[in-house]
């Protein structure tokens, strides 16, 4: 029985008649009577006593009456509820990622997003790739940022922008001064690495691997401002997402060399679980990231734009 038929009814008993009825719909008389004969035929029975200068209703009539109200408040309360649902997803941001990301990707898109939807509301998960993959699988988060190196394929993903690795050195040491390096170089250097678990360890240990090369020692620090400290004090040289090292690059506190291997070149990609609708923030993140949303100046793109010469 669709609702209109519903208010027709409820109307017409209400006012005991048709054209009272359809004034307080603001429909016509001949509306509200299709509305209640469609009903009638809906329910396989006379709802109405249609008499002269007053209209009442049968016992089937005044059956439906307290159902008919019921169904109308059940539909106007799924209505508000949908309503507060969408107002609420569009007012929360909750996404996963990395701590390059995080750091140096996010702050920017959080702050474009809020321009557009005063008191969003954000829930940041930052960790290793473990965590922020189980954040999105386990419903913690609506999105998740990743690179294309990371097994998504239980997930939605959504390509945004290039990434890449990048070799790095405090000034005035051995590499620093090179033209070039290749992964052999690294077997007289001191590695600064992360924690195991992290996208970046699992990367540089497999690039290791490839080319069979040890380096002399390794430093392990838990986050990439440690790692970067770390070589700043000339104590190791890197390997790390661009991203990451940009400000240190062009302020001159880190030398990037130019490093001749496979697998510096991967993709940022934004996940969100299959089969379920991608929140509107989400969404707008996403169009940000790739620098078509409407207003956006420029991409908020996670790549370092080398400067030329």
């Amino acid at each position: 029985m669709q609702t209109r038929r519903l208010e027709a009814f409820l109307a017409v008993v209400e006012h005991a008649g048709f054209s009272r009825a359809a004034e307080r719909l603001g429909v016509s008389q001949p509306t509200v009577s299709q509305l209640v004969r469609a009903l009638e035929r809906d329910v396989g029975a006379d709802l109405l006593i249609r008499a002269r200068g007053a209209v009442r209703p049968t016992a089937a009539g005044r059956a439906l009456v307290p159902f008919a109200a019921q169904l109308l408040a059940t539909v106007e309360d799924a209505a508000e509820a949908i309503g507060r649902a969408d107002r609420d997803a569009r007012r929360h941001l909750a996404v996963a990622a990395g701590e390059a990301l995080a750091t140096h990707v996010l702050p920017r898109a959080v702050a474009a997003i809020r321009e557009r939807l005063p008191g969003l509301q954000v829930t940041l998960v930052v960790g290793d790739e473990l965590r922020v993959v189980e954040a999105l699988r386990s419903r913690e988060v609506d999105a998740a940022l990743l690179t294309d190196r990371t097994d998504t394929r239980d997930l939605t993903t959504h390509d945004y922008a290039p990434g890449r690795l990048v070799l790095v050195a405090a000034h005035g040491s051995r590499l620093a001064a090179a033209q070039a390096a290749t992964m052999a170089d690294l077997a007289a250097e001191t590695l600064v690495v992360r924690d195991a678990g992290t996208v970046n360890r699992r990367e540089v240990d497999a690039m290791l691997a490839r080319a069979d090369v040890r380096p002399r020692s390794r430093l392990v620090a838990s986050t990439l401002e440690a790692v970067k400290r770390f070589v700043e004090a000339g104590l190791g040289v890197t390997i790390v997402p661009v991203i990451a090292v940009e400000r240190e690059l062009a302020d001159g506190r880190l030398v990037e060399v130019p490093l001749d291997a496979d697998g510096l070149d991967y993709r940022f990609v934004l996940c969100t679980r299959k089969d379920e609708p991608v929140a509107p923030a989400v969404t707008l993140l996403l169009e940000l990231l790739r620098g078509t949303a409407s207003g956006c100046d420029g991409a908020i793109d996670p790549r370092h734009e080398r400067a030329g010469p």
